[in-house]
């Protein structure tokens, strides 16, 4: 019996053991692995240079804006990417503006909106008669148009647009005083776009389209007996020395834009995208407080100058505005559905500034 107890028991312990050999080993449990974090864009092997071409000779307050913001976006681009500012039409004429970033011939354009009207007619949304009250509504509505701009560009010009500002209404500088309606018969007027040519007409004056440049000229010949252009350009070709009169309604709104060629925009990593696009705003924000100072500072200017500044009262100025409105609303019409969120910025603008 001993003998069978034994056996039996050593039979027992192999079993247990065979069984414990068997088991799942106990484990630890292990923390998840952290998510391994997105790499860095991959500097470009070679810098990766966009021009910016301008049309304003290099001292001109526009160039000076396009250089800052090639110098902000310079800085935190980190010298991978290069933004560099050529003035004076050096890279592209003015009437090639739209087509050279729509085709890639420069990655980058700056051009006055309302000029190329004629091949898109949102683009004279920038130059409606009467559109603004006053310089601050036409800088609120560059801030609310910026991204209208974009959405058809895009599409249609191969085309971001990145800031957009105003540059100063076009008003009058003349050889006479112009006060009234009646003062406009028979008025021989330099225009500097399609829009500000039909309002001489609409007014009853004669229109002579010509460069901005040549204002001088044709009023010291007396080719014009008056101009319309904006006080900075009066008093940049110094219309002071050449004319005597100088009548202020904020009349024709001007606003310039800086556009990228999709493709180019499209090639940039995003976080060089944001740059420009942050750079963008900061851009407009930056130029339209200066316009807006610079307003005000030119009147007291061309009044040292020489110069008798009449600035319209809203009654006459509401005169001007019923002949030449017609023609406003036919720019509307003809921008189709886009030239109804067009008004819309424009109830918007002129509720909150009133003339």
């Amino acid at each position: 019996m001993k003998k069978l107890f034994l056996v039996l028991m050593v039979v027992v312990l192999l079993s247990a053991a065979i069984l414990v050999g068997c088991a799942e080993p106990e484990t630890t449990p292990q923390p998840a692995p952290s998510p391994t974090p997105a790499p860095a864009p991959a500097p470009p092997a070679e810098k990766v240079l966009i021009r910016l071409s301008g049309l304003w000779p290099p001292l001109d307050p526009v160039s000076t804006t396009f250089e800052g913001y090639c110098e902000r976006f310079n800085e935190r681009a980190g010298g991978n990417y290069v933004m560099e500012y050529h003035p004076g039409e050096s890279l592209v004429k003015v009437a090639e503006s739209v087509d050279a970033v729509r085709t890639g011939a420069v990655e980058m354009s700056a051009w006055p909106i309302g000029v190329f009207g004629s091949i898109d007619p949102r683009f004279a949304a920038a130059e409606v008669p009467f559109a603004y009250n006053n310089v601050e509504g036409d800088c609120y509505a560059q801030e609310l148009l910026l991204p209208l701009y974009s959405e058809f560009m895009e599409p249609k010009f191969n085309s971001k647009a990145l800031t957009s500002f105003c540059c100063l209404a076009l008003d009058v500088c003349s050889t006479k005083p112009i006060r009234t309606m009646d003062d406009w018969k028979g008025l021989v007027v330099q225009s500097v776009s399609p829009q500000s040519a039909e309002f001489i007409g609409r007014m009853g004056g004669s229109a002579v389209p010509l460069p901005f440049p040549e204002g001088y000229t044709a009023l010291d010949k007396g080719v014009v007996d008056a101009s319309m252009q904006s006080s900075m350009m009066m008093i940049m070709f110094k219309l002071y020395e050449v004319s005597s009169h100088v009548t202020r309604g904020y009349l024709v709104p001007a606003s310039i834009i800086a556009t990228i060629n999709m493709d180019t925009w499209n090639s940039l990593p995003k976080d060089i995208q944001d740059i420009l696009v942050e750079e963008g705003l900061t851009t407009q924000r930056e130029a339209n407080e200066f316009f807006i100072g610079t307003d005000k500072e030119n009147t007291n200017i061309l009044t040292e100058q020489g110069l008798e500044v009449y600035v319209l009262p809203k009654e006459e100025r509401d005169k001007w505005k019923e002949a030449v409105w017609p023609y406003s609303e036919e720019l509307i019409t003809e921008m189709g559905d886009w030239g109804q969120e067009f008004i819309q910025v424009m109830e918007t603008v002129n509720a909150k500034y009133p003339y």
